[in-house]
């Protein structure tokens, strides 16, 4: 049953990043994805049980499940290679259609050979390809959520690397029995590839999702005040674009609640973001009581700050006094 889980997961990124390729401009990078990840999830289907068992029946004593499996595995790491040097500095742009073309009629050479009973060089190519991987990966982890996407990639490919290493040797060694078939180690390559390479968009789905709930009672109160910052405006169809139009709205409704540059306040917002959020906050909400004559120097972000991250603290401040209010 897991392994049934691990291969639906993984052909559901396949989908995500093919809809990628059709929503956006094809580039080399997100191409050599697609394959890598649907090569990924042919190899996760193929080494559950129930299905081995089917594609051994259709040519019985040919060793055709690890031979696909094999083929998978290798257009795989062909693409990861493919979109490793696509996002090296020092690769032209002209040349990566001619690389990938070389690369994958390489693997193309490598895997007829494979079908062939001839697997060294096949174990040769993916070791290349997947040291490709991760070094180029390893240079681009951080803690951000494509540092993290990357940081996936790497370790499912670390992952599939260690088993064509062992096969690799086995082959060298003359035991041909040492080839590692290990549903467990396929799965989690598979796995680990597949979610590493929608890592980017899940996440900031799940934070434009998140940013729309924390801003909603700050926007509303604002745009109920001042519906012209909204007109004329589309609703955006996704979240990530409904957030950051949410940001912008909130932003213009305290430049014109803040007289949009006709008043001035000499007093300059305190040196403390904390102190600083809080005053925005409470005049956001009660402009006439405020304590403070709050102008455009005090609702732009301060130093270190970006819209999105200063209108969520304004919000978050908004929402605790409104508990606080309730409580009360």
């Amino acid at each position: 049953m897991i392994a049934w889980a691990v291969a639906l997961v993984v052909w559901i990124a396949a989908g995500a990043r093919i809809g990628r390729v059709v929503a956006r401009n094809p580039t080399p990078l997100r191409n050599a994805m697609v394959i890598s990840v649907v090569c990924a999830a042919v190899a996760s289907t193929v080494v559950i049980p129930q299905v081995w068992a089917v594609v051994d029946e259709i040519a019985p004593g040919s060793d055709l499940p690890r031979t696909v499996t094999l083929l998978a595995w290798l257009f795989c790491a062909a693409g990861g290679a493919v979109g490793a040097a696509a996002v090296r500095p020092n690769v032209s742009r002209r040349w990566m259609r001619p690389m990938s073309i070389s690369v994958f009629g390489m693997a193309v050479v490598v895997g007829v050979a494979a079908c062939l009973d001839v697997v060294m060089p096949a174990l040769v190519f993916m070791t290349v390809a997947l040291v490709v991987v991760i070094a180029t990966g390893l240079a681009h982890v951080a803690w951000a959520p494509l540092g993290r996407g990357i940081g996936l990639i790497v370790a499912g490919s670390a992952v599939l690397l260690i088993a064509v290493v062992v096969a690799l040797a086995g082959e060298l060694s003359g035991n041909e029995g040492q080839r590692v078939h290990s549903p467990a180690v396929y799965a989690a390559a598979a796995l680990l590839v597949s979610i590493g390479s929608v890592w980017v968009l899940v996440e900031i789905w799940l934070r434009a999702r998140v940013d729309i709930r924390r801003v909603k009672p700050l926007h509303d109160i604002l745009i109920e005040r001042f519906p012209e910052v909204i007109e004329g405006v589309g609703g955006a169809r996704t979240s990530v674009l409904r957030a950051s139009d949410s940001v912008a709205q909130i932003m213009d409704a305290m430049y014109v609640q803040a007289g949009a540059g006709l008043f001035a306040n000499p007093q300059v917002p305190p040196e403390s973001s904390r102190d600083h959020v809080r005053v925005v906050a409470k005049w956001a909400r009660d402009p006439q009581n405020s304590a403070v004559v709050v102008d455009t120097k005090w609702i732009a972000p301060p130093p270190g700050y970006s819209p999105r991250r200063w209108v969520l603290r304004i919000a978050n401040e908004y929402n605790k006094a409104g508990e606080r209010s309730t409580e009360n």
